[in-house]
């Protein structure tokens, strides 16, 4: 994908004013970039966001003193826009795994608007996807094992909660198991593994 021929149609999830002002002058900034919104909360931001399919979502983690609604966002939305690429921001690093896991596709340390050159970089490096992500593939035909773990995977839980959900006594099967369904796939993140689930249809957006 060529970044420099088309308009990248980006959304904003930012509840701090003064932050929301510095995300816009730096994507002001990039020839390719249209924003066509913002909002400072997550139901907002999913109504706008279900109308406007962007092509790049730019979220901050935290919103308001709600340490997990940027994930909860991602989850959702990602479930709704698979194609949509997300930038997740935040200044606290034990939030950086539940960004990942809700499928972002770069989360990096929101310090980092205060750079526009590095910024700028991280935000074509998220508009241009893996190949993987735009890879031929028929949904495979998964054990009820790697399906309960692959839709656990995708509702952001963690190898240690998911080994407890299972009944497991560590997570170390179910690290075997996810990187199974790695090799499946063909991904390489487990916010890949989310994209691709839903990419190729395994797993419904409208499935509970």
């Amino acid at each position: 994908m060529n970044t420099n021929t088309r308009l990248y149609k980006t959304f904003i999830l930012e509840d701090s004013y003064f932050d929301l002002k510095a995300i816009e002058k730096i994507l002001g900034e990039l020839s390719q970039i249209q924003i066509i919104g913002s909002a400072s909360t997550s139901v907002d931001a999913f109504s706008i966001c279900e109308q406007m399919k962007p092509d790049l979502i730019i979220a901050d983690a935290k919103i308001g003193q709600e340490k997990m609604v940027g994930a909860a966002f991602v989850k959702s939305i990602r479930k709704l826009l698979p194609d949509v690429r997300v930038l997740g921001l935040t200044y606290h690093a034990d939030l950086i795994d539940g960004l990942k896991r809700a499928g972002c596709d770069y989360v990096v340390n929101k310090a980092l608007i205060e750079n526009h050159d590095a910024a700028k970089k991280y935000i074509r490096e998220t508009l241009i996807p893996k190949p993987e992500y735009y890879r031929d593939f028929t949904p495979p035909s998964l054990t009820e094992q790697q399906d309960h773990v692959l839709k656990f995977i995708c509702e952001g839980l963690t190898e240690d909660s998911i080994a407890k959900e299972l009944g497991y006594d560590n997570r170390k099967p179910i690290r075997n198991i996810k990187n199974t369904l790695f090799d499946i796939f063909g991904a390489k993140s487990a916010a890949n593994l989310v994209h691709l689930a839903y990419k190729t249809g395994y797993l419904n957006p409208d499935q509970e």
